[in-house]
């Protein structure tokens, strides 16, 4: 283990972020950013600072786990082989690729800023969060949960990703919500290649009002099939399907329904 290896375990396991290392030794964050990426090496006084801080002795930071050059250079070329870590140039080195920044202000006890973002598995969580897993008011990430949340799981009231749970709005691959947009979208209203929901708009769609390529419902608009309790083919019931609407349904969502119908049918 290297002496940049070494000062990100310990302080990883004192639950310290960069930034707060740094405050504490008097240093910028990217000096600690480049101590752990062993792009640098700390001054002997910093060193002493560090030994102290984690109750370790110099031997220990400096020599107790490090390994040989030659050593490094087969770890690489293992790791090349197996997809284990990350190999850049001959020395695999996973942590030396992370990047965190927690912003100083604070807002209800959380960072306004607060990004980790690397090769493995590292939370961001503050009021604006980016990282591999983010909480916050506005989320980024892989795993993104937040009241706005961009990701490739994002879950939040408006929620934007490969897959979006969204309370009020989803828009993604597959996507739930209150609306709902997607490849597949579930929701109240949905609109999607497969859309499901009290009103749903799409390629398939089903629902108590559908409207779609082919549709099934309480009442079903379809451009090349229809099915249902009230099932109507467009454009060439547009006629029987006005006069029951005027009849059957409330103003919304029977404009709504009026205008979809029209769209399906000049396509068809």
């Amino acid at each position: 283990m290297t002496t940049g290896q070494k000062i990100y375990e310990c302080r990883r396991k004192a639950g310290m972020t960069q930034e707060e290392l740094a405050d504490r030794l008097g240093v910028s964050r990217q000096a600690v950013s480049k101590w752990e990426a062993d792009a640098a090496f700390p001054e002997t006084e910093k060193i002493l600072e560090l030994c102290k801080m984690f109750s370790l002795s110099a031997d220990e930071l400096l020599f107790g786990e490090a390994r040989g050059k030659e050593e490094q250079v087969t770890a690489a070329e293992e790791n090349t082989e197996t997809g284990e870590g990350v190999t850049w140039g001959k020395i695999a080195h996973k942590e030396a690729y992370h990047y965190e920044y927690v912003s100083k202000t604070r807002l209800f006890g959380l960072p306004v800023l607060h990004v980790n973002v690397g090769l493995g598995v590292y939370r961001a969580k503050g009021i604006i969060a980016i990282g591999n897993i983010a909480t916050g008011f506005l989320s980024m990430g892989l795993l993104s949960i937040g009241l706005l949340a961009f990701g490739w799981l994002a879950i939040g009231l408006l929620a934007f990703g490969g897959v979006a749970l969204g309370f009020g709005v989803g828009a993604g691959g597959v996507a739930t919500g209150a609306i709902a947009f997607g490849g597949v979208a579930i929701g109240v209203l949905t609109f999607g290649g497969c859309s499901i929901g009290y009103v749903a708009v799409g390629g398939f769609s089903v629902g108590q009002y559908a409207m779609g390529g082919v549709a099934q419902g309480f009442i079903a608009v379809g451009g090349q099939s229809a099915s249902g309790t009230h099932a109507f083919k467009v454009p060439e019931m547009l006629a029987e399907l006005d006069a029951f609407l005027d009849a059957n349904v409330s103003t919304f969502p029977r404009g709504f329904i009026k205008a979809v119908a029209r769209t399906i049918g000049y396509g068809n």
